[in-house]
């Protein structure tokens, strides 16, 4: 039997929260927690450039880093009525903190206006000397021989840096190879 994948429905059958009619479903969004969490995720979608730069994956992480951001905000208003904080409270809002940063890394932590008039501008000043040296290599090298001559390995490169300049963010595990990367000798298993 073959499998059968969701097929995308049309506008009409699709749910209030696929619509953006609601931001939780059976949640009216009158509540302070409805209204705040509207508030931050409207602000991240315009911070990677509007809802037409966002994608589905996107637009979760997003809505999870707004439910983590509302938790802290609420944790933070006891402790300030509280004057104090317990161990276990301040271990869970440290999680929390964390797990919001690796979100935010995820999705870009720079903020990203969307491109006025059409145009894309790049600002090499986000790169360290390294990158941009790298950069300017690899333009001149497109220069003399043409984008064809280009290895995929310096395509992938090239790309990766011009995202960093036009400001979407590259966390630290973005930059190094993951272990599908590397060759087989170079993981380091002893530590799973």
């Amino acid at each position: 039997m073959d499998a059968s994948y969701p097929v995308r429905r049309k506008i009409k059958g699709r749910s209030g929260v696929t619509n953006g009619k609601e931001l939780l479903p059976g949640i009216d969004g009158r509540s302070k927690w409805a209204r705040r969490l509207h508030d931050l995720v409207a602000n991240h979608v315009a911070d990677l450039g509007g809802p037409e730069h966002v994608t589905q994956s996107q637009y979760i992480l997003v809505k999870s880093a707004a439910n983590a951001t509302i938790v802290m905000e609420q944790w933070e208003v006891e402790f300030a009525k509280e004057g104090t904080a317990s161990l276990p409270a301040l271990l869970a809002y440290q999680t929390i903190s964390n797990s919001l940063r690796r979100i935010f890394e995820t999705l870009g932590l720079g903020r990203v206006d969307p491109p006025r008039d059409g145009k894309v501008t790049y600002d090499i000043g986000k790169l360290s000397d390294s990158e941009q040296h790298r950069l300017k290599m690899l333009n001149h090298r497109i220069d003399q021989h043409g984008l064809s001559a280009m290895s995929e390995n310096d395509a992938r490169e090239m790309k990766m840096l011009m995202e960093k300049c036009v400001g979407k963010g590259y966390g630290p595990s973005a930059t190094e190879p993951g272990p599908r990367d590397r060759p087989f000798h170079e993981i380091d298993y002893s530590r799973r």
